[in-house]
């Protein structure tokens, strides 16, 4: 889908991103098993993040588990935002992290740090 046509929805039904379809998926993990658009990934995201039950450190994890087509910058999003939830040395460093949801304009991601 468009991304305008995705924010129209989430503008005129905010709880569409936790509703699931027949096998239990929500709009974001099937954006992401799709390989949906990085701005409509971005969109779902920072959607997602809105609700304090998914911005916990095992909310973010699960979304880790699942085998996701990301690709580019959607690899990079999702890899700062699981960053927020390791304790490994290599990961950036959180001014890095919240840089970089700043740049998308992911502003519940910024909230994480």
């Amino acid at each position: 889908a468009a991304p305008d046509v995705v924010a129209a929805l989430l503008k005129a039904w905010h709880e569409a991103i936790k509703e699931t379809h027949r096998f239990g998926e929500t709009p974001l993990k099937m954006a992401c098993l799709c390989g949906a658009s990085f701005e409509v990934t971005t969109l779902l995201l920072n959607t997602w993040l809105h609700y304090k039950e998914n911005r916990t450190k095992s909310a973010i994890i699960s979304l880790q588990r699942d085998n996701f087509n990301f690709a580019g910058d959607i690899i990079v999003l999702f890899s700062h935002l699981y960053a927020l939830c390791s304790n490994d040395t290599d990961n950036p460093s959180p001014n890095e992290i919240m840089d970089c949801f700043i740049h998308v304009e992911m502003w519940n991601g910024v909230t994480l740090n």
